[in-house]
């Protein structure tokens, strides 16, 4: 993520909580209508104000922003849209064969060959979760970046711009020397206590009395308010509001106000809310001028707003000009009369109640959500029943069930109501980031770690068949088969029932005993392609599974579910829902820290079998299932450094059955090689928050068979209840103790 995706990300982030700060004062404004006086609605803008202004803000226990999204769980949503750069965005060329068991093909006499599937190693899963926290912004979030700033920047150098125009011309402006203007604006810099010297100017482009300055107030008349009799009662209310509007340091505000709409322009409330601030900006003036003339003033002060309001409406504001006549709407004039009409001296002090109310609103609202110890929102809570994403930025996805792919891919499509025999679902997966999104459902003939065959099924909408045929085509010309096996590619029409277009794509080796064939079915169904493969069902069975073709339904989804689980990942998980199914699985409330102390946040989260927690005994025992969330933090870049500390940590978390005893009584924990040996460590049992936990001494995961610059792991396993939990820690560092500590808290 570049700068310019960072500030965007801010922006975003900070708008919309302000923006929620702003609808508080809204509702406050609206309940107490009757009981917030002028000074106070404006005050509370001032607050909103602030929380769009201010980057950093303070933790409050009481902040509105603990029952809301935090700040970081804003920007994750936004650049939710984001993608893994690791992760292809479509389907290589060599893709069917990689993704595929070694090829058997189908001859008369069908060879019942078994193929072993490669198991993910515990090295790999590391090293893939802590890959997938590269990542880059998605197109149309870059594009939104530039867009704002570029707004912003166009925004900024025209309030720039105005300010050194506004400086040009002031330099031709005359000063007034009328004695009997001087003399009202001299009464009334003294009935504001205003030390400094007022300065007036004539503008004889001026649309109605301004004032500008920050430290030295000059305030602007229009020419031919000068040059007509104008009595002194009406020059003091109009130099009173300016000076009113000086001394409530309006001018300041206005001035902010004007950089947080260059900043926040694209967000439509902010428009809103600021005209709102200068509506209640006005109605606040006026009271100041009315608290500092009395009561008796009120009438004759409102007759001249009208008057001027009546001369100068035609005339085109200036945004960045504190004017006398304020807002040209009537709905605002009428407002500002009423008020007027009603005042009461006295009314314009902060009463109790009023300091009281500012101080909860600011503090609910100029406050972000506590954080714990591992930051803000650090646990996730999936027994609330909500559904919130953990990984927004996905864009490649894997379930083990129908049902919730179904729900995630965005279009509908149908999936075989009849599997051939010994087969059953194996997942499936969905790329959001393709053009168009695709989906891939793989079925296998396996059981436990062995597999006897498979085939997939590739889906996507409005796909030209003759491109995906020439596709299919140039990857079996590929000559990744032997030069001398007469490879043939023959096509042929597809015609089946409900089928709106298709190919049969034979693969011939004519030079190979008994010329065995090969298969791909390529079709369309209502606008949707499909294409089905395999390297070892005979067309008659790749037939009947297009011809049981439907839309998913409960029994077809109770088809679909991997329940044999043959691989070493069984299902990743991706949002809350997940995290629940998860649960199911493993057969425990299992815990999910979304931070670790030391900067660490969760970048990936799966449930596999148990050959990822230490060396299973036995086909039964291999089966029994874990829950792993992985964590890397942004100093991650530094792995290959020796000296770098903790690069990663694994927290996982099963049933114990006897482990943990077994562990403590043996004084070792055996890993499973990658050549499926064991891998034993010592273990050393220490206290950490008055617990026994045992930690290993460093080693690496292949033992022997690892490289000499492979990082070390050390893995800390304590018992709570029947759940026995494992932390990994790639890389060594002060932290680790405290991590393990916070893990072993009882906040789930």
């Amino acid at each position: 993520m570049n700068i310019t995706e960072s500030l965007f990300s801010w922006f975003v982030a900070s708008t919309l909580m302000a923006s929620a700060a702003a609808a508080v004062v809204l509702v406050v404004q609206h309940l107490f209508r009757r009981r917030i006086h002028a000074r106070l609605r404006h005050a509370l803008w001032l607050i909103v104000l602030l929380r769009l202004m201010l980057p950093v803000l303070p933790q409050s226990p009481i902040s509105l922003f603990n029952a809301v999204p935090t700040l970081t769980d804003i920007k994750n949503a936004v650049f939710g849209l984001s993608f893994q750069l690791d992760k292809p965005t479509a389907k290589s060329e060599n893709s069917l064969k990689e993704n595929t068991y070694q090829p058997n093909y189908t001859t008369n006499e069908v060879e019942k060959n078994t193929v072993f599937q490669p198991l993910m190693t515990m090295k790999d899963t590391e090293e893939h979760a802590e890959a997938g926290i590269e990542r880059e912004s998605h197109p149309a979030v870059r594009v939104l970046a530039v867009v704002w700033l570029t707004g912003a920047a166009v925004l900024l150098g025209n309030n720039l711009i105005y300010r050194l125009r506004f400086q040009r011309k002031q330099k031709h402006l005359s000063p007034v020397d009328s004695v009997a203007i001087l003399k009202v604006a001299e009464q009334c810099r003294i009935l504001f206590s205003i030390k400094r010297p007022v300065a007036i100017y004539a503008d004889p482009s001026a649309q109605s009395p301004y004032i500008t300055g920050v430290f030295r107030p000059a305030v602007y008349l229009p020419k031919s308010l000068i040059s007509e009799a104008v009595n002194e009662q009406l020059l003091k209310h109009v130099i009173a509001h300016e000076l009113a509007h000086y001394t409530r340091k309006d001018t300041i505000w206005n001035m902010v106000g004007s950089l947080v709409f260059a900043v926040h322009w694209m967000n439509p409330f902010v428009w809103f809310m600021l005209r709102q601030m200068k509506a209640d900006r006005e109605l606040a003036c006026d009271a100041c001028v009315l608290e500092a003339l009395g009561e008796e003033e009120a009438v004759p002060y409102g007759m001249t707003i009208i008057g001027f309001l009546r001369r100068y409406a035609a005339g085109r504001s200036q945004a960045h000009l504190l004017y006398f006549k304020g807002s040209n709407g009537q709905k605002e004039m009428v407002r500002r009369i009423r008020m007027i009409q009603s005042f009461k001296k006295g009314s314009y002090k902060f009463s109790m109640m009023a300091v009281i109310l500012v101080l909860l609103i600011g503090t609910a609202t100029l406050t972000n959500a506590r954080a714990s110890e591992a930051g803000a929102s650090a646990w996730v809570h999936a027994e609330d029943g909500r559904n919130e994403m953990l990984f927004p930025n996905e864009e490649f996805r894997v379930y083990d069930n129908l049902e919730k792919g179904a729900k995630v891919a965005p279009f509908t499509f149908k999936v075989p109501s009849l599997l051939p025999e010994g087969y059953g679902f194996s997942d499936l997966g969905i790329r959001l980031n393709d053009s168009p999104p695709s989906v891939s459902l793989r079925y296998v003939k396996a059981k436990i770690s062995k597999s006897g065959g498979n085939f997939s099924l590739s889906i996507k909408p409005g796909a030209d068949l003759q491109k995906q045929y020439e596709q299919i085509f140039e990857i079996e010309q590929d000559g990744t088969d032997q030069e001398d096996s007469g490879k043939v590619i023959e096509k042929e029409s597809l015609s089946l029932a409900g089928i709106d277009e298709g190919y049969k794509i034979t693969i011939r080796m004519t030079t190979w005993k008994g010329q065995p064939e090969r298969y791909y079915y390529i079709w369309k169904d209502q606008g949707i392609s499909y294409e089905l493969s395999s390297y070892i069902l005979s067309s008659n069975e790749m037939e009947q599974i297009i011809a049981s073709m439907k839309f998913p339904d409960a029994k077809v989804n109770q088809l679909h579910v991997d329940n044999d689980y043959h691989g070493k990942i069984l299902t990743y998980l991706y949002d809350t829902e997940d995290i629940r199914r998860a649960q199911e699985l493993v057969g425990f409330k299992a815990a999910f820290p979304r931070k670790l102390p030391g900067d660490f946040a969760a970048s990936g989260s799966y449930v596999s079998r148990k050959a990822n927690f230490n060396h299973v005994e036995n086909d039964e025992d291999s089966m029994r299932k874990l829950l792993q969330v992985s964590y890397s933090r942004g100093d991650h870049k530094q792995k290959n450094k020796a000296d770098s500390g903790i690069r990663s940590v694994a927290f996982k978390q099963m049933l114990n059955g006897d482990m943990y005893q077994e562990m403590k009584k043996n004084g070792q924990v055996s890993f499973t090689r990658i050549d499926g040996e064991r891998n034993n460590v010592k273990l050393k049992a220490i206290t950490i928050q008055g617990k026994e936990v045992l930690r290993t001494e460093p080693y690496k995961v292949d033992g022997k068979l690892s490289s000499s610059d492979e990082i070390n792991l050390v893995s800390y396993f304590w018992l709570d209840g029947k759940v026995c939990y494992q932390a990994v820690f790639s890389g060594q560092g002060p932290e680790e103790q405290k991590i393990v500590q916070y893990l072993m808290k009882p906040d789930r």
